[in-house]
């Protein structure tokens, strides 16, 4: 399975050749509840009119999983592992990694939000759009 940042899907939506190409290739994707939030925000602050309902189904092959408490406490994990490394990332991409690593599978990104390597050291992250 591959995990998705909302970084992927805001790119997916505005059809990136290389990012639709590579989520098209993937059999199951997944996201954080917080991903949906990110993506579905946006939607909010575009100059258009809002199609919330419109724009989660332009994705709804993406499942989100829901943060919860076993995704809180290995959020705190991580954040004390970067701690020691001087290293800080926003709680929202705290929660997006945690639960990534909660599944096992890699983190697909598109942005540089999770460039550092504590986080690669305990998660594969790829980045699209390099």
């Amino acid at each position: 399975m591959t995990f998705l940042d909302s970084s992927v899907i805001i790119d997916y939506l505005d059809n990136v050749r290389p990012v639709v190409e590579f989520v098209d290739d993937q059999p199951t994707l997944l996201t954080s509840s917080i991903c949906v939030y990110e993506v579905l925000v946006g939607d909010v602050f575009s100059s258009g009119p809002t199609t919330i309902h419109e724009t989660r189904e332009a994705f709804g092959r993406v499942s989100a999983l829901d943060f919860n408490e076993s995704i809180a406490i290995e959020a705190v994990q991580l954040q004390q592992r970067f701690q020691a490394d001087g290293t800080t990332m926003p709680a929202r991409d705290l929660f997006v990694a945690a639960t990534a690593r909660s599944t096992g599978d890699e983190l697909v990104v598109s942005d540089s939000d999770f460039e550092t390597e504590p986080l690669r050291e305990v998660i594969t992250v790829t980045t699209l759009n390099d």
